[in-house]
């Protein structure tokens, strides 16, 4: 089979994207960066513009996997209706794999979501694992949620020799705190929910590491992947006003909120995210985290030095 020496990353021009891109190059890979417009000249780097969501894209991304050991699939939704999750997600998916099989790659790292779990079947004030199960596809949370989990199908019907599924936590750095699971923004005010909760947070370049070690190894395996040391929610905030906002947080009961949202239920498609009761779960539901370490990766810790959660 022989070491891993060139990788193809979709999604190359993304915050998670540029970070993996650089990983990959201290690694001493070669890239190919899938991006819809040609980025600038780089050592190790060759730029390949690309639509993920158009059929026509296959046979493009196959000539693009030539002479590659391995695919970084980065590129999905973030946001959007199911339509606009089903175009590039899942589409995009389907698309990358079939450039695959036609260009004989074997191995498939996919970037899936901490947000696969199904936060209702983690009591209040319990813990999410390995082992808590995938949101269901008869009744998904939301959009975004269900395109990952069967973005992760899709990877593992696949039939590849390997595939490494990581789902990452809330990715951040200094320039990128904001986080649904902080609370409810209003203009300079941030409605917070319980400060003393911990929230799943991983540093950029530990994911970028994740990604790129992950490859190189071929890990056939499923690993979750947040920082070593959770913060709580009131050190992140505390850390985000650092750049000026929010001016001012304001308590937020979770019970409030769960409240109002299961009377809105019968309109709540309608609705923001957290006046949604599986959202608002999901995003600020007192729980812990307890995930296995990945054993055969070395991840780096780029976390501040800030209140961790006990």
């Amino acid at each position: 089979m022989g070491a891993v020496n060139r990788v193809l990353i979709t999604g190359a021009t993304g915050f998670i994207g540029r970070a993996t891109v650089d990983a990959a190059l201290g690694a001493g890979l070669e890239v190919v960066a899938v991006q819809r417009q040609a980025g600038t000249d780089r050592t190790g780097v060759t730029y390949v513009s690309a639509d993920l969501t158009v059929r026509d894209s296959v046979k493009s991304l196959a000539s693009a996997m030539d002479g590659c050991d391995g695919v970084i699939h980065l590129a999905a939704a973030m946001s959007g209706n199911a339509e606009d999750h089903a175009r590039l997600t899942i589409a995009g998916t389907e698309h990358v794999i079939a450039a695959m099989k036609h260009a004989g790659v074997g191995h498939l790292t996919l970037a899936s979501s901490l947000a696969v779990y199904d936060t209702s079947k983690v009591p209040i004030g319990a813990a999410l694992t390995d082992l808590t199960p995938r949101v269901s596809a008869d009744r998904p949370r939301d959009a975004y949620s269900d395109a990952k989990a069967k973005q992760e199908t899709l990877a593992l019907n696949a039939s590849f020799g390997s595939v490494s599924l990581l789902r990452p936590g809330i990715v951040y750095d200094a320039n990128h705190l904001w986080n649904a699971h902080l609370g409810v923004a209003v203009g300079p005010l941030l409605f917070r929910s319980s400060p003393d909760d911990p929230l799943p947070m991983c540093h950029v370049q530990r994911c970028a590491a994740a990604l790129v070690q992950a490859t190189t190894q071929r890990l056939q395996d499923t690993i979750t992947v947040v920082d070593p040391n959770l913060p709580t929610r009131r050190a992140v905030i505390a850390e985000l006003q650092k750049t000026g906002w929010p001016k001012l947080v304001l308590p937020l009961s979770w019970r409030v909120l769960s409240s109002a949202a299961h009377v809105l239920g019968p309109v709540s498609s309608k609705l923001p995210g957290l006046l949604r009761a599986p959202v608002l779960r999901q995003r600020l539901l007192p729980m812990t985290y307890r995930f296995h370490a990945p054993e055969h990766l070395d991840l780096p810790d780029a976390s501040p030095a800030w209140e961790v959660a006990t």
